[in-house]
């Protein structure tokens, strides 16, 4: 047992390092030797590989090897640094004829659309024609329904024939029915004439649309159709002065034939005025269109208007729906 316990003793002593050993440990440890390659005689050590020279590439071979990534930075910078076309003076000042000529004429289709809201309290007053209020009433519904109905043909007509001729010829149809409608008597008078003023009212705005996307590039086309909409307002401000003003003066016949004298001076304006777009003065399109390539021997067909309206207009569901709301 004795010798046990002692050898016991003599073997935890030597797995333990003495406390005298541990600073002689660490600094053998800390002095790491330098190992020198020495050079066998008769032994040839490889030379190393010499560094391949690549050799250095063009932009255009650069984008011959990568076609994807520069066009892709190519077409983002050039979307970013579009500049904004840059125009003649002549073509500014003739587009800004074209968009005060519509601007004026659409206003003009709102003072011989509301021409008979003013007049008709005058026409009541009047003891010749004895109207009442169920009469005027009759009228003025016609209208409404007239005009939704024009909205189907009127888009397919603006797309079909020259927008020009037809926001002016609309213009002055309209005021010469204002005329005609002063030289009225009776119910049936008023309100068939009152109903084609309906249908003809619905051609402006289909033709100014198209007038404005031809003379104006689409980042420029927000700000002068936002700017052609005080048209409204214009031909709102102006109807109850010009119409309500002559019936009040001079009865309610020039509260009719004012209007329709001042459609016909402005339609002529407008017929000479405005133009369809920028190449029929001469000048080049704001935004030249891609021409696709035609295979030899083919044919365009023309457009037929009775089936575009069939087809894009009459048999569309959503279109009905908006109608009837």
């Amino acid at each position: 047992m004795l010798l046990s316990a002692q050898t016991q003793r003599l073997q935890a002593s030597s797995a333990r390092p003495s406390q005298s050993a541990i600073p002689v440990l660490r600094s053998a440890l800390g002095r790491r030797p330098q190992m020198k390659i020495r050079r066998l005689p008769g032994v040839v050590l490889p030379e190393p590989l010499p560094q391949q020279q690549w050799p250095e590439l063009s932009e255009q071979q650069q984008q011959q090897h990568h076609p994807d990534v520069s066009c892709a930075a190519g077409g983002a910078a050039a979307a970013a640094d579009a500049p904004t076309p840059a125009y003649s003076a002549d073509f500014i000042r003739r587009r800004l004829v074209v968009f005060v000529s519509i601007v004026i004429g659409y206003s003009c289709y709102y003072l011989t659309r509301n021409s008979l809201t003013y007049t008709a309290p005058v026409m009541v007053a009047d003891p010749k024609l004895a109207m009442d209020i169920t009469q005027i009433g009759a009228m003025t519904s016609i209208f409404p329904i007239a005009y939704g109905m024009s909205k189907f043909v009127s888009g397919v007509l603006g797309a079909r024939f020259s927008p020009s001729v037809l926001l002016a010829g609309g213009l002055m149809a309209t005021a010469l029915i204002n005329i005609a409608f002063g030289f009225g008597t009776s119910l049936a008078w008023f309100c068939f004439f009152w109903a084609l003023n309906g249908t003809l009212q619905g051609v402006g705005g289909p033709c100014c649309a198209r007038i404005l996307t031809t003379w104006f590039a689409s980042k420029e086309r927000g700000t002068y159709w936002g700017m052609w909409n005080i048209a409204h307002n214009l031909g709102g401000f102006a109807a109850p002065l010009i119409a309500g003003g002559f019936a009040k003066s001079m009865g309610w016949k020039w509260g009719m034939w004012a209007p329709g004298i001042i459609g016909l001076v402005v339609g002529c304006f407008v017929l000479l005025a405005c133009k369809d777009k920028p190449e029929d003065l001469g000048f080049p399109p704001v935004e030249p269109a891609a021409e696709k390539p035609k295979e030899a021997g083919e044919v365009k067909p023309k457009p037929n208007v009775l089936k575009q309206l069939l087809n894009n207009v009459l048999k569309n569901p959503f279109i009905w729906g908006m109608a009837l709301t």
